[in-house]
Order: C-alpha cells, then structure tokens, then sequence
C-alpha cells in the first residue's frame, strides 16, 4: 500500500488571480495578520503601514489553482482617500478591527464597510476579523455582537489572532471558497480553464 500522498487534481494550470483587501483602523493589525498568512512570521514591534503594499500567495483550493494579491492598506485617516482608490478590482475585502478597541470595531460600521461598498466591485465578499483574539480578556467587543453584525452585512466572520496564528488560514479559505462559488468566478474561468 502506497503512503503518498494522493495527487490534487487542479482545473486550471493558469492561475486565477484574486485581489483582496485588508481595511481598518492603523494598528488593528492588518500588516500582522497579511504576514503571518503569507511568510507565517509576526512581529510584536510592526510598525504602522503608510503607503499601500501587496503581497502574493498561490493557493489550490477547491482543485482550483488561484494567486491571491493581498493588499495591506494604511488605516489613518489622513489616507482613507488612498485607501479608497485600492477597492478597485478587488474581489474580496477583510474589515479588520481589534477585539480590545472599541472604536475600531465602530469605525468598521460607521466607515470602512460603507466605503469599500461605495468604491468597490458590486458583490465583493467581505469578510470581518475581529483580530488580538489572544488577549480575550481584555475584549470591548463580544464575539456575539461582531458575528451579529457580520451577518447583518452578510459577511464571513472569524475571531483571529495574528499573534498565536489562530484562525487566518480558516478566514482565508472561507474566503476564497466564496470567490470560487461567486459570479466573478463564473466570468473568469473560461480564460482559465481550457479543454
């Protein structure tokens, strides 16, 4: 009996490129979350993000074969305007706010939701992480409340923990797995995929 592992019938030898978009208030932890999805490294001492910055990772998931371009937005408001200009063609978006914050949970509502829906793609999933799960006990924000507002914008929820590394990889599949199922899946695979 063989122990190899069983070969992953991928659809499409060219990948399908997928833009996402981490947005929220400076310091919630976009850049750690983006880091430790993609090189699996954090760091306690990140400094805030201030100009825009992508990061790529090919998946295969679903036996589709898809790049992710993940872009880390700054969260100060004086490049909200910026940050806006980076919606565009993004297919997924992450509203990140920090579990021990308040206020950046209320600017996800108040502000980032509304307009990534304003500027972005019409249909473009949206996730919500409540990030720093880790220091739980210091939570302004509960889990029921972030995953009822989550289903209020009919968005995927997961509490995250740049930190710890607990559940990115969870967020981003959900993700990606309602890419594929999307209508923009529909429109791109035929360039993908051939016979």
């Amino acid at each position: 009996m063989s122990t190899d592992e069983p070969e992953i019938l991928v659809r499409n030898k060219k990948p399908i490129p997928c833009k996402v978009i981490l947005v929220g208030e400076s310091g919630v932890g976009k850049t750690a979350i983006i880091s430790r999805y993609i090189k699996n490294w954090y760091n306690d001492d990140q400094p805030s993000t201030l100009s825009p910055l992508s990061l790529k990772k090919n998946i295969i998931i679903d036996g589709y074969n898809i790049d992710l371009e993940i872009w880390d937005t700054a969260g100060q408001e004086q490049y909200r305007s910026i940050a806006s200009l980076f919606y565009k063609d993004a297919l997924i978006c992450i509203l990140v706010y920090d579990i021990t914050k308040r206020k950046s949970f209320e600017n996800i509502q108040s502000y980032w939701h509304f307009s990534v829906t304003e500027n972005g793609l019409k249909g473009i999933i949206i996730g919500v992480a409540g990030n720093k799960n880790d220091l739980y006990e210091k939570e302004e924000v509960s889990e029921k409340e972030a995953k009822e507002y989550s289903d209020y914008i009919n968005a995927s929820f997961k509490l995250v923990s740049a930190k710890c590394n607990t559940s990115i990889n969870e967020l981003f599949d959900e993700l990606v797995k309602k890419f594929i199922g999307s209508e923009f899946m529909k429109k791109l695979i035929p360039q993908y995929i051939s016979d």
